[in-house]
């Protein structure tokens, strides 16, 4: 765009929103763009309070054809809220009331910018729980959520964004606004088109509002540490915990050695791993039905089954403790601090051939570079590992390309996925294009190109 045009467009959005509510250039290189650097490289950002603005900026760039970026709290790792010069960014973290709660039938209407923890607190008030956590927790906003199809520690048994959304409502590429905020679990009305903007990435439309289904919350657990040889061992102790009687399993992360003595050891908590030297470490969370948990626990460990396959364990005494364990599993960008130039990757694996991807991948990286470190944990639950590889120096693309088919290779022929839990963005459209079916990605053409005739929203990404 050039500087009139910029002026134009920037004249007319503060018209709606007013001049608090547009910030230039000058202003965007003040503020923190998040976990991608050219989150705000955008030419202008617009902060709108409700969806009829909304409606009106996105209105006013498509008379403009001026590409819009839609943003929440920056926390996508795949690039999907990257932003060019000629881009405006449509900033909708004013946007983040609870408008209503409603206890008996587990439902809450949240508008888009509204934080998972507001809204996990607001639940909390109630003994329910929104049934999805990521480490993001604080920052992460509901409707980039639902654009990214966030996935999180609790997706194994509760469902990623998708399963939680009943109702939603969206901005539109033309300013119309589709209103579906259903909010039942029954609703037979023909096409869900809801369901199309969970993990479109804004490229069809702009989540301002959501109904979603909330779950009982649990009010203590207990936490585990568990040593133990391989996935399928962690799997069977899994296993028995879902078959215990007098437990609920409410989370189940697995760290490989490589991932948590370096995470452990730069963040000062290596004592917490020293009741034993495991090639994987399995963190469950536990919740008692009962007031006898010591017993329940006592018992799943006399669980023959579990007997032989665990090599130590810990059991959290208090919060301290628990709050230790977890933030060897969270702090997870602590490798990237202390290793630059890593490349990460976010893939699903049936969960009977984890071990199998596991040692493949470690097999191909050190036929390609016998030097490159491979760190990794995920959710055991649903199959979804986190790989952070990398040797410390700069990577050139051909060999990204390399290490990524190196982490791809096979996933596909079992029933597995690149892209688990983090959405496509800028990082993965090649891989999509490389490893989706031709016609799936004919029909999401089509369906993008009904949406968004003009191309203005969120381009350049997912497709």
């Amino acid at each position: 765009m050039m500087d009139a045009h910029i002026e134009t467009l920037q004249a007319d959005l503060t018209a709606v929103v007013g001049a608090n509510y547009v910030s230039d250039r000058a202003a965007l290189d003040g503020l923190d763009p998040g976990f991608h650097p050219d989150n705000l490289a955008a030419g202008l950002a617009v902060h709108p309070a409700t969806t009829d603005e909304v409606a009106r900026v996105v209105g006013i760039c498509a008379r403009h054809r001026a590409a819009i970026v839609p943003q929440g709290g920056r926390t996508g790792l795949s690039g999907g809220a990257a932003s060019g010069p000629a881009n405006v960014i449509l900033d909708l973290r004013r946007m983040n009331a609870i408008e209503r709660l409603d206890p008996l039938a587990g439902t809450v209407v949240v508008q888009a910018g509204a934080t998972l923890q507001a809204v996990e607190e607001a639940a909390n008030a109630h003994g329910l729980s929104v049934g999805i956590d990521l480490g993001a927790r604080g920052t992460a906003t509901i409707g980039g959520m639902i654009s990214t199809n966030a996935g999180g520690m609790e997706a194994f048994r509760n469902g990623s964004m998708r399963n939680r959304v009943l109702g939603l409502e969206a901005v539109l590429a033309s300013g119309a606004v589709l209103g579906d905020m259903t909010e039942v679990p029954k609703c037979n009305e023909g096409y869900d088109l809801k369901q199309l903007f969970c993990g479109a990435e804004g490229t069809l439309g702009i989540v301002t509002r959501a109904v979603l289904r909330l779950t009982p919350a649990v009010e203590s657990a207990i936490t585990l540490l568990i040593g133990c040889a391989n996935a399928a061992d962690a799997l069977r102790i899994v296993g028995a915990c879902k078959g215990a009687r007098a437990l609920d399993l409410l989370h189940s992360e697995i760290m490989w050695r490589n991932y948590a003595t370096k995470v452990a050891d730069e963040i000062g908590l290596s004592g917490a791993l020293g009741f034993c030297d495991a090639p994987a470490y399995l963190l469950l969370e536990l919740g008692a039905r009962d007031d006898a948990p010591d017993e329940a626990v006592h018992a799943l460990f006399n669980d023959p089954v579990i007997a032989g396959v665990v090599i130590d364990a810990v059991v959290a005494k208090n919060e301290r403790e628990r709050r230790d364990i977890w933030r060897i599993r969270e702090e997870s960008f602590i490798v990237d601090n202390v290793v630059p130039h890593c490349s990460w990757f976010d893939i699903s694996v049936p969960l009977g051939r984890i071990d199998e991807v596991i040692q493949g991948v470690e097999a191909r990286m050190t036929a390609l570079d016998a030097e490159i470190g491979i760190w990794v944990m995920g959710h055991l639950g649903d199959g979804n590992l986190h790989y952070t590889i990398g040797s410390g120096q700069p990577v050139c693309g051909v060999r990204k390309g390399e290490i990524a088919d190196a982490v791809y290779s096979g996933l596909k022929e079992m029933g597995g996925s690149f892209s688990a839990e983090h959405g496509i963005g800028t990082e993965k459209r090649a891989s999509l294009a490389k490893h989706s079916n031709p016609e799936k990605l004919r029909l999401m053409r089509e369906i993008k190109r009904i949406f968004d005739p003009q191309g203005i929203m969120n381009p350049g990404k997912v497709l």
